[in-house]
């Protein structure tokens, strides 16, 4: 299943192994780290769909330092009796002492703690179940066309279909389609695929195969165009990676960090080392390459997120880290020895 949309996803060079990047030039290794930033602006459009009115964003975003919280005498709250909201908004959501003054006009009580993810996107969590639904069922918010859905629980799911014909539009692609069992079609969009040919103009080109945003969590294994039956199989979004900071997750129109070096790992911008150190990983390999074990478990991730239909922190308590084997188990597959008489 992690291959389905492996043709149509956002692709980057990849750097098999330590010993090539010695035969890369300086002019070389800018031209990867310029194709990065090229990927990652791609990869931040296609995640604003505009077709909906709504802002899709990734499960995946790092969260930022703002957040209060709001203390209270008495035992400490356990994890397990928490309960995580997440308000989201295609606009800025109100900082903090308008969101405050907004959550005591609607008397909304029993919050432990407010985390900013970023400006569209809030975590809310209550110690109270009974203001957890009240908060969720709030006309005010409702109204604003916020969307408040809890933890572990998708608002949005994600198929892909391919051999869609490129002068349809996307916008007839949505007008065609019939949905089963009443699953609500959101959006369609035609993803883009990297341009093969050497001195192009264009780096990406539009591609025969389009995404299809459904409400809720059930993704159809099939929809209907004009009474013809198409496969729809589940969509696996590309890892995200920031060109500014080299962290996965978010991207660079989203970073608040300090500008690092994709070779060594330092405060400054790309340098002319040699001996590399991933910011990551901190293996011996610059942050971009597909090698490294960071890259390889976000990528693990989106493959189970896409496998079980589920959010980004769902998969993360899914996910098992490779064995690497051991010395004592090396030896175990080595072939035996074998005399040879003359």
């Amino acid at each position: 299943m992690a291959d389905n949309n492996k043709q149509i996803s956002s692709e980057s060079i990849c750097l098999t192994n330590g010993s090539s990047y010695n035969s890369l030039s300086e002019n070389d290794i800018n031209e990867i780290i310029e194709q990065y930033h090229e990927e990652e602006e791609m990869n931040f459009e296609m995640s604003n769909d505009t077709k909906s009115g709504k802002r899709v964003r990734s499960d995946t975003e790092e969260e930022t330092d703002t957040e209060w919280r709001v203390q209270r005498k008495g035992k400490k709250m356990k994890e397990q009796d928490k309960i995580e909201l997440y308000i989201s908004w295609n606009e800025q959501l109100p900082k903090q002492f308008a969101l405050a003054k907004l959550f005591k006009q609607e008397d909304i009580k029993d919050i432990i703690k407010v985390k900013y993810i970023n400006q569209f996107k809030v975590r809310v969590e209550f110690s109270n179940e009974l203001s957890a639904i009240k908060f969720e069922q709030c006309k005010t918010f409702i109204e604003k066309g916020w969307r408040i859905h809890r933890a572990m629980e998708k608002s949005y799911s994600y198929g892909v279909i391919k051999d869609v014909d490129m002068d349809i539009s996307e916008a007839e692609i949505l007008k065609s389609i019939t949905c089963p069992n009443d699953i609500q079609l959101v959006s369609a969009l035609r993803l883009n695929r990297r341009n093969r040919i050497k001195d192009s103009d264009e780096r990406w080109l539009q591609s025969e195969a389009v995404r299809l945003c459904f409400k809720g969590t059930n993704i159809p294994a099939y929809i209907y165009v004009d009474e013809l039956r198409i496969k729809v199989d589940p969509y696996i979004f590309p890892v995200t990676q920031c060109t500014r900071c080299w962290k996965f997750g978010h991207s660079v129109k989203t970073c608040s960090s300090k500008i690092v070096c994709p070779k060594c790992g330092d405060n400054h911008e790309n340098c002319v080392t040699e001996n590399f150190k991933c910011v990551n990983c901190k293996g011996k390999h610059m942050a971009m390459t597909k090698i490294c074990p960071g890259f390889l478990k976000e990528k693990r991730i989106r493959e189970l997120m896409a496998e079980f239909n589920c959010t980004y922190r769902r998969a993360l308590t899914m996910y098992v880290p490779p064995v690497r084997p051991t010395m004592s188990v090396m030896k175990e597959k080595e072939p035996d020895d074998v005399d040879i008489q003359t």
